[in-house]
């Protein structure tokens, strides 16, 4: 049958069935899913619930899979099964949608969202995922539609019955083009599944051979990385653990008191328990390293939900001193004092607040502005972001981490440190926000400091040097990818906050 014939009536907008109509909402859905339980994988359940639930609710796809994954008590195979289904999936987006639509008479854009992500995944496992049997994808994926909208189950097994024939011949997807022939940034954001504009921006800023590279990082899975806390433990302790648990773990051959594991479920491990580690990406783990903090000293922490810097600058001070970590979310608070409550931190001091009003905290001998960014540098972890972020974006957050630290600057003492970080892959955000600062009042009594002449001294080789700090990107040894600039007030500098009695 045509894979287009058939569903005329269920495409959006305008043309939505009552079945359509339906599904909008997620309750209901879960119960149409559980009613054909028994009919489909509980991996390929999990992954259609969260993956519709970042398209209709725009979930993160984490939180949601943790979510999802828990409700239906799935066990660690599945699990792993429908993490890789709806982060690839979400990686690949672009890319299975041009597939879709060369054998659908519909664009995906006007089919309904059920429809819509059950295709998009069935595609993903039956193109990337050699390991799926054909037959049981194309399987599960009619079923999930019986349960939503039995009218269109005809339609998905058409086109996935005329793409799984051609992939008895299939031409490779298109990531496994040539790379050596970057082309232009419109072509590598095709090949590689990622918004134009986004691919434009990095090809200007760092050149064709490092945007290709980015590129294809950010559709890998990212790695998992256990900071140990070495205030109460040791690497060889959470190591033990991890393989009494039957995973695996080793070093990192970059960070000390980072491990690099796998095939285990971190938190039933008894050390993340009792708090002697933490699940932190070794590029976030130098926010402490380029702060390095004195032990009774007094410590900023701006925008620190849910409190994993706060921790490992804690950790660093060996419990002594004070850590204060503001938030601007009441709901997040209580995650942060669950971090510090695990690991058995005396010293870190939740505070909500807006942290454009941190003069009226006190004054501190080291700030952090972890800013609100665009996440660029977090792609492998939230693929989602690639499809929400829009180029305007950038401007207004611009603006916020320009104030965050220009506010945070102003409650550092003379000779304190001041340290900028993002999550990004964006100069704008990055060197950009900097620049802008120290050009500004508040700047003038700054100077700039290499982060990379205190981390760790491979790190100083790997990562590039900017105007004013260094970026990390996900080639470079694996993290993800961060800025950091390290400012110091100069000793005569003048400091406006509110002396803290």
């Amino acid at each position: 049958m045509g894979a287009g014939k058939a569903h005329r009536n269920w495409g959006v907008p305008g043309d939505v069935s009552p079945d359509a109509r339906a599904t909008n909402s997620v309750g209901d859905l879960q119960r149409r899913v559980s009613g054909r339980a028994g009919a489909v994988s509980p991996a390929r359940r999990g992954a259609f619930e969260v993956l519709l639930l970042v398209e209709e609710r725009r979930a993160y796809s984490h939180i949601a899979l943790r979510q999802v994954l828990n409700r239906l008590g799935a066990d660690r195979r599945d699990s792993a099964l429908a993490t890789e289904i709806v982060q690839g999936t979400l990686r690949w987006q672009q890319w299975l949608d041009e597939q879709i639509n060369a054998k659908s008479r519909i664009p995906i854009t006007r089919l309904d969202a059920v429809v819509r992500v059950t295709l998009r995944m069935a595609v993903y496992q039956l193109y990337k995922l050699r390991h799926c049997a054909p037959h049981a994808v194309v399987h599960d994926a009619v079923e999930l539609v019986k349960g939503t909208q039995p009218r269109a189950a005809s339609y998905v097994n058409g086109v996935l019955r005329a793409l799984e024939r051609q992939q008895e011949t299939p031409p490779q997807p298109r990531a496994a083009e040539s790379w050596e022939d970057p082309g232009n940034p419109e072509e590598l954001a095709r090949r590689t599944s990622h918004p134009t504009w986004m691919v434009e921006r990095w090809w200007s800023w760092l050149g064709p051979e490092a945007t290709i590279a980015l590129c294809q990082s950010n559709n890998e899975p990212p790695p998992l990385a256990l900071r140990v806390n070495l205030w109460r433990s040791s690497v060889a302790e959470v190591m033990e653990s991890v393989r009494e648990a039957g995973g695996e773990g080793r070093p990192s051959p970059v960070i000390p008191g980072v491990l690099r594991v796998s095939g285990v479920d971190v938190s039933r491990l008894s050390t993340f328990q009792s708090g002697a580690c933490s699940v932190q990406d070794e590029s976030a783990t130098l926010a402490a390293w380029t702060l390095q903090p004195e032990p009774g000293g007094e410590v900023l922490d701006l925008c620190a939900a849910p409190g994993g810097k706060s921790a490992h600058l804690a950790e660093w001070m060996k419990g002594t001193g004070r850590v204060t970590a503001v938030d601007i979310h009441p709901h997040k608070i209580p995650l942060i004092e669950q971090t510090a409550r695990r690991l058995g931190l005396p010293n870190v001091h939740p505070v909500c607040a807006d942290g454009r009003d941190a003069p009226s905290l006190g004054i501190f001998d080291a700030a952090l502005v972890d800013a609100p960014c665009s996440g660029l540098g977090v792609l492998r972890r939230r693929p989602e972001l690639k499809w929400r972020r829009r180029p305007e974006d950038i401007q207004d957050l611009v603006k916020l981490q320009g104030e965050l630290l220009a506010a945070a600057a102003r409650a550092v003492r003379p000779d304190g440190i001041l340290v900028y970080a993002t999550c990004t892959v964006c100069e704008a955000e990055n060197d950009g926000v900097v620049e802008a600062f120290l050009a500004g009042p508040e700047g003038r009594d700054f100077d700039l400091e290499d982060p990379a002449a205190l981390w760790p001294d491979a790190l100083g080789q790997m990562t590039l040097s900017t105007r004013f700090g260094r970026q990390i990107l996900p080639f470079h040894f694996g993290g993800d990818g961060f800025y950091y600039a390290r400012l110091r007030r100069k000793p005569s500098g003048a400091q406006r906050g509110i002396r803290r009695d």
